[in-house]
């Protein structure tokens, strides 16, 4: 079995008080994934409610599906209590297309941070997330 298209996005909570929330994750292709195991699918509604308290972290994880010609392409929402904070994306595609991700949508008050990730083909890898609020 073979998972060469994943994400690992470790998101940190860096506000002063208050948990972050996931909510809407989905993937259009590819599944989520059990940390540290590819095959243990997981459903994205078990993703949905994930909380991160202030000074935690959490790891969320994306692949391709083993055996087929698939990457992974998909989104979650971050939430401050009933605040949306932002919208997470990512495409990693089978092939030679290139990976993206992106920040989108972010709400003021809020900064939004990712780190290093691989533009090229192949995995996205490990992308940092920490949010922090603006004041």
């Amino acid at each position: 079995m073979e998972y060469s298209q994943w994400v690992v996005i470790h998101i940190s909570n860096s506000l002063r008080n208050g948990n972050i929330t996931i909510k809407e994750a989905k993937v259009s292709w590819g599944k989520f994934y059990q940390e540290g195991n590819k095959e243990c699918e997981i459903a994205a509604g078990d993703v949905d409610g994930t909380v991160i308290s202030a000074g935690s972290s959490s790891n969320i994880s994306s692949c391709g599906r083993s055996d087929t010609l698939s990457g992974t392409e998909g989104s979650l929402d971050l939430y401050d209590g009933e605040t949306r904070i932002c919208t997470i994306t990512w495409v990693c595609p089978w092939g030679a297309g290139t990976n993206d991700f992106q920040i989108i949508g972010k709400e003021s008050g809020y900064v939004v941070s990712a780190g290093d990730w691989n533009r090229g083909s192949g995995a996205l890898g490990q992308v940092d997330v920490e949010v922090i609020t603006n004041a």
